[in-house]
């Protein structure tokens, strides 16, 4: 597979834990891309059901490796990281999807943007199994250029849609954390856009399942853990400028309270959830409008939250 200027080789990692129900699907909308220089990096992480025989049919282009036990995601994704081959890196998770276009626009962009090591799109969600119609994931135009600190207020990526220059990896000596599960993207992609300069494509690009299934909505408790985790890690890192992003750093401080609340709210415990948010109440009216939401039934507390994961709330 030749590379040129014109025509780079990506790099697309498949992280796959037990995915057979969507995976064939995943992998269609790959090879039906309208670009075609690209290689698949499965990273088989233990799988228990057919995952492998799918992943095995597709031939040469997907590279197949297995971990004989599991481990965490962060982990899983810096060894097929390190097997990677192409210019940019790429992401899809194994029950979600890619419009045709996906890699053309960004492979573009890339060659026209030096200067930029990151590109996000919009995107699509689709709601298992109650919804099968695509609701847009982002209602308007996302920040561009020096992104870290509006993203430490309103994280709009959506992983699926990414693209990144593999040298980052390298150039700015970030990894996946190899102990997160479930905020590993976030603090891998924050930690390069500290550094780094990004691109918007206002168009939706892939499709994001939700379903029940979903390591994000059985593990709710683990990521607020892993949330605070991170922003302890901002707080430390010598790269963090503590002054600049004051401001930004205490609405996401607030942010990470609200994941508090929420998985407390989950568990039935409104009182907990009030103490988690009450020192956010005035950050904004979003978190006063929480904040007064917990001295309601809880089940009022669940609608608006429907709502909010069908994009008709804030």
């Amino acid at each position: 597979m030749s590379i040129t200027n014109n025509n780079p080789l990506v790099s697309i990692i498949m992280n796959c834990r037990s995915s057979q129900e969507y995976l064939a699907e995943a992998i269609n909308s790959i090879f039906a891309q309208s670009y075609q220089n690209w290689e698949i990096i499965f990273w088989d992480n233990a799988s228990t059901d057919d995952s492998a025989m799918i992943a095995k049919s597709y031939g040469e282009k997907l590279r197949y490796f297995k971990s004989e036990q599991a481990i965490a995601l962060g982990q899983a994704r810096n060894l097929a990281m390190a097997q990677a081959k192409g210019e940019y890196l790429t992401f899809l998770d194994c029950d979600d999807l890619w419009s045709k276009n996906k890699l053309s626009r960004q492979v573009s962009l890339m060659l026209a943007r030096k200067d930029v090591d990151f590109i996000y799109s919009n995107y699509y969600r689709i709601i298992m199994p109650q919804s099968g119609s695509l609701i847009l994931g982002l209602h308007k135009r996302q920040p561009k250029g020096k992104v870290f600190g509006s993203f430490l207020i309103h994280y709009p990526v959506n992983l699926q849609t990414v693209m990144v220059r593999r040298d980052v990896v390298n150039r700015f000596n970030v990894r996946f954390d190899d102990t997160l599960e479930l905020a590993e993207e976030y603090d891998f992609f924050m930690r390069i856009l500290l550094k780094s300069e990004a691109a918007y494509i206002n168009e939706p690009l892939a499709t994001y399942r939700i379903h029940s299934n979903m390591s994000s909505q059985r593990l709710q408790h683990r990521y607020l853990l892993e949330l605070d985790y991170i922003k302890d890690k901002f707080s430390k890192s010598d790269d963090f400028d503590k002054n600049k992003y004051r401001n930004s750093f205490k609405y996401f401080e607030a942010n990470v309270g609200y994941w508090c609340a929420k998985v407390n709210m989950e568990m039935g415990n409104s009182r907990l959830a009030r103490l988690k948010l009450a020192p956010y109440k005035f950050i904004s009216l979003k978190f006063f409008l929480l904040y007064l939401v917990t001295f309601l039934p809880i089940h009022v507390w669940k609608f608006i939250h429907r709502y909010k994961l069908e994009g008709k709330f804030y």
